[in-house]
């Protein structure tokens, strides 16, 4: 048993120096490609958010350009990020309890980067049109007042995604 964990570490630890993000799923691990073009300068800090503070509970997100592109989506999710979310929602048709911590605590650098992330990772990037604006600093910063409570957000969440 103890060679074993002994390869996996060794296994992720390649992974991870080859540029790939390891996520576990509810049954198979997934791998997010980790390329990070010269345009996308943001790439590399979101990975390391994505690593340290998302994986374990996503395996991927790959609803998120639609949520984004809806009416209110670009707004939303800074501000779910920011300042938490739970209540009953629908993702891809099926409807939840959607508990979503607040991370706050980042900078607004590490919350736009791993925004940003979730838009172009698991080929998100293909749903996205060419001239999307990304997330920058400065509006992850505008995002966070005024302080908005789980429910405020919520009810911000674009229809049908509520």
């Amino acid at each position: 048993m103890a060679a074993f964990v002994m390869l996996l570490v060794v296994g992720l630890a390649l992974a991870r120096s080859a540029g790939m993000a390891i996520t576990l799923g509810p049954e198979t691990p997934v791998v997010v490609s980790a390329t990070a073009p010269d345009e996308r300068p943001w790439f590399g800090l979101g990975m390391e958010v994505w690593d340290a503070r998302c994986y374990s509970c996503h395996a991927d997100l790959t609803y998120i350009p639609e949520l984004f592109l809806a009416d209110g989506g670009r707004a939303y999710l800074p501000e779910m990020m920011l300042f938490g979310v739970r209540g009953e929602v629908v993702i891809e048709g099926v409807p939840m309890n959607l508990r979503h911590r607040a991370y706050a605590s980042l900078d607004d650098e590490q919350l736009a980067a791993v925004l940003n992330l979730m838009l172009v990772a698991w080929g998100n990037d293909e749903a996205l049109p060419p001239d999307v604006d990304f997330y920058t600093p400065e509006e992850v910063g505008a995002a966070r007042t005024p302080e908005r409570s789980n429910d405020e957000v919520l009810e911000r969440r674009p229809n049908p995604w509520r």
